[in-house]
Order: C-alpha cells, then sequence, then structure tokens
C-alpha cells in the first residue's frame, strides 16, 4: 500500500478515483476547495496527520470566525471527515473523527406567493439585451417556466439539451441530476411549450446556454429580483422556485417528496411554505380569550 503525506495527495491519487469517481465535477471541485481551504488555514499544505480532532476542530472555528455561515461551516466539516474516515479504514491514520457539527437553525421555508411568482415574471419579461443570441427576457421566462413545471435544480436546468424535449414531454437526464440514480421526465404546459419555441434560435444543442461565468448568472438574477420589488438574498434565488413548485404541489393534494426526489419526508419537510401548504394554526380551533 502506498504511503501518503500530504493530504491533497492521498486525495487525488487515492480517495477521488476510488470514491469520487461517478460524481460531479462540482462535487469534486468542492472537495479539492475544502483541502486547499485546511491547508491556508495552517499556513502550509495539509497532511494525513493533521486529521485529528484538535486541528479540524481548530480549523472548523476558523470558518465560524470568518463569519462562513453553519451550513459552509459543516459542508467543509461533511467533506473533510469523508477523507478521514476512508484514510482511516483503509490503514492511512490510525484514528477515527470525532467532530461535533455546527448547529444550524432550522428556517421557516420560504417559497414565492402567486402574486410575487408573477411580479418575478413580469420583471423577466423586462430584460434587457441577449443571451447566448437569445433575447434576455425570453430566455428568462422560459428558465424560470420549465423550473416551475419541472421542480428542478438550477444546475440540471442549465444542461438540458434539445434532444431530451419532445413537446410536451421533457427529459432530464439522471447524470445532470443530484444523486445521477434517475432520469426524470416531465409534461410540460403549453405556455411553457411556447415559451422554449420562442428561444429555438439560434441552433444549438443547449436549451440554456449561459456562456459567461456562473457568478454572472447569480448576479443577473439579483437585478430582476430588485426590479420586481423581491428579496435578492441567497434563500430567494432559484431554489425558492424549487420551494414555490414543492408548496403549492402539496398544497394541491400532490406528494412534494416524490416531486423533488427526496429520500426522506423530513428534508421535503423544509421546503413546503407553511403560507401556502395548509397547516392548522393555534387561532384556528382554539377559543378566543374574553
Amino acid at each position: 500500500m502506498p504511503t501518503y503525506v500530504y493530504l491533497q495527495e492521498f486525495f487525488e491519487a487515492y480517495y477521488l478515483p476510488l470514491r469520487l469517481r461517478a460524481r460531479s465535477t462540482n462535487t469534486i471541485r468542492l472537495y479539492r476547495h475544502s483541502v486547499r481551504s485546511f491547508g491556508r488555514y495552517l499556513d502550509r499544505p495539509a497532511e494525513l496527520k493533521d486529521l485529528t480532532d484538535d486541528v479540524v476542530s481548530a480549523y472548523l472555528a476558523w470558518l465560524v470566525s470568518r463569519k462562513l455561515s453553519p451550513y459552509t461551516v459543516n459542508k467543509e466539516r461533511s467533506q473533510l471527515l469523508a477523507i478521514w474516515n476512508y484514510a482511516a479504514r483503509k490503514g492511512h491514520v490510525s484514528t477515527f473523527p470525532d467532530v461535533q457539527h455546527e448547529r444550524v437553525p432550522q428556517r421557516v421555508p420560504q417559497a414565492w406567493t402567486h402574486d410575487e411568482l408573477s411580479r418575478l415574471i413580469d420583471a423577466c419579461r423586462g430584460q434587457s439585451g441577449t443571451v447566448s443570441g437569445i433575447p434576455a427576457s425570453d430566455w428568462w421566462v422560459a428558465i424560470h417556466r420549465v423550473i416551475w413545471d419541472t421542480a428542478e435544480r438550477i444546475g440540471a436546468v442549465l444542461q438540458l439539451t434539445w434532444r431530451g424535449y419532445q413537446a410536451p414531454w421533457l427529459l432530464i437526464p439522471a447524470e445532470t441530476r443530484k444523486g445521477r440514480r434517475e432520469d426524470k421526465l416531465l409534461k410540460l404546459g403549453q405556455d411553457t411549450q411556447a415559451a422554449l419555441e420562442r428561444i429555438r434560435t439560434p441552433r444549438r444543442k443547449p436549451i440554456f446556454p449561459w456562456g459567461r461565468c456562473p457568478t454572472s448568472l447569480y448576479y443577473e438574477y439579483g437585478q430582476i429580483l430588485r426590479r420586481a420589488g423581491l428579496p435578492d438574498d441567497g434563500r430567494c434565488k432559484f431554489h425558492r422556485m424549487r420551494r414555490s413548485v414543492a408548496s403549492y404541489y402539496e398544497a394541491a393534494g400532490g406528494n412534494a417528496t416524490e416531486l423533488l426526489g427526496h429520500t426522506s419526508r423530513r428534508t421535503t419537510r423544509s421546503y413546503l411554505d407553511p403560507r401556502i401548504v395548509t397547516t392548522t394554526n393555534p387561532c384556528d380551533v382554539l377559543g378566543r380569550l374574553r
């Protein structure tokens, strides 16, 4: 068995080909970022011997001190601990991790209401310029309508191709979806089909080409949200559309867990806006105080 000293070397030569072979390029990028970030904290290349409870806990505390969110800190923790656990199982380090995760507050899920969705679509219609030769207004309207009809993540939607679209059916390949486990075939509404027809030219393979850096996509989306008079923080980007679809689908009697492809109902509950999905509140059932 090869002997590794540096964490980066172990990750690239051993962990990556054996454990992340079928994972997305973005997942691999995030793991690499965690390894490099750990090294930045140490002010030197991280070594396997640095995988101790004290050192890793101090690193996570350092991330907290830099005002990173608990979600981000836990992501860094889970990725480092995944590498560490594997290294311990294979005998490259002698101890297994026992590092506490950050406590994450459970937020009330927030979706867009129908009124907010109408304002959002109107703001998309007012977007000027072009996106890869397509009128920006048509591009933005179409991508929102596709998300509304599919509840799919933005990463998968941006990888959709015309080959997978045979009106009214849209195929979302497993390779583009989170988990990469199964295809998804969904019927699109007539308004969504019409929106897609408006962006068929110029001829190309992807339905929604972007052609610029990913950061600019979210920057431009923030402009649209502000023009619609809507909040534009991190919880209000494309994933809020996904929460909106899940909430209205559940309210209409559908099973949002199946729609979203979740393995746990508990995960789905973090998507359902209580303003949309009917819940019983104390004021609905209790007598009023005299």
